[in-house]
């Protein structure tokens, strides 16, 4: 008994296997479970200062100074057609930053 129930596992886990090479031959997207899924975008840092907005490349450099601004709330704002979530400010000067550079921020010692 034992036998026929190790050979039955077997046939159904080789049969899974099959099917998920037939779908991957014809290249069919199963879609992803969980958080799986990698945001392939660039983190982005808007400066603004009276009104004029910079994008800053310099992440880290963007994190700290960010950080060092009074408050940090969720504010959606745009960008050139981004998406910005977050504003860190103090007086005239506010730090924009999307979801992924905030999220990256928060994982810095500085923060």
């Amino acid at each position: 008994m034992t036998n026929k129930n190790v050979l039955i596992i077997a046939n159904v886990s080789l049969f899974i296997i099959c099917i998920i090479l037939i779908l991957t031959l014809f290249e069919v997207k199963v879609p992803t479970t969980g958080m799986s899924i990698v945001d392939k975008e660039e983190m982005l840092c808007v400066v603004n200062w009276r009104d004029n907005y910079n994008s800053w490349t310099d992440i880290d450099s963007c994190c700290l100074e960010a950080r060092k601004q009074l408050t940090c709330v969720k504010e959606q704002g745009y960008y050139m057609d981004k998406t910005v979530q977050w504003r860190c400010q103090t007086g005239e000067l506010s730090y924009w930053l999307d979801s992924k550079a905030y999220n990256y921020c928060n994982k810095l010692s500085v923060w």
